[in-house]
């Protein structure tokens, strides 16, 4: 599958499906790197969805396709380099294993033409993590710098 034309990454008012409390540190994030994306999708869905039991009308497996799914908050494009963004307060053990599998899901259903990058942009990041993140590969944003 392909994703279809990317949205002009700005500041926005609202994020889509982007939880309340992450608005200001993506906010924060695009106000500080503007230039650095080109394109942005928000809320990718990736992964299976609940399998409706057999019998229940069609309609029923579409609802379930759009809200058991698994959403990625941010991928974003710059140059031939797409990254998987993970959108936190606080950068934690948690939110390491949610971008890498949305990575790994992500890789498995749509096309990819050059590298695609894990990456968690938190106002804050958990420094227990820190190492684990670098020898996993995944790239991690405090914007306010990292807690013991």
């Amino acid at each position: 599958m392909r994703l279809p034309k990317g949205q002009i990454a700005e500041v926005r008012l609202k994020y889509p499906h982007m939880m309340p409390e992450d608005y200001a540190t993506w906010t924060e994030y695009l106000g500080r790197n503007e230039g650095l994306l080109e394109e942005v999708w928000y809320d990718v869905h990736v992964g299976q969805a609940v399998k409706v039991p057999a019998g229940m009308p069609d309609w029923m497996s579409r609802v379930a396709d759009g809200v058991s799914r698994k959403r990625i908050d941010v991928v974003a494009r710059s140059g031939n380099v797409l990254r998987i963004i993970e959108v936190k307060n606080l950068v934690n053990m948690e939110s390491l294993g949610q971008v890498l599998t949305y990575r790994t899901l992500f890789m498995n259903e749509y096309e990819v033409f050059g590298p695609v990058l894990a990456m968690v942009v938190g106002m804050t990041a958990d420094l227990d993590i820190m190492e684990t993140a670098r020898d996993l590969g995944v790239v991690v944003v405090g914007l306010e710098g990292v807690t013991a």
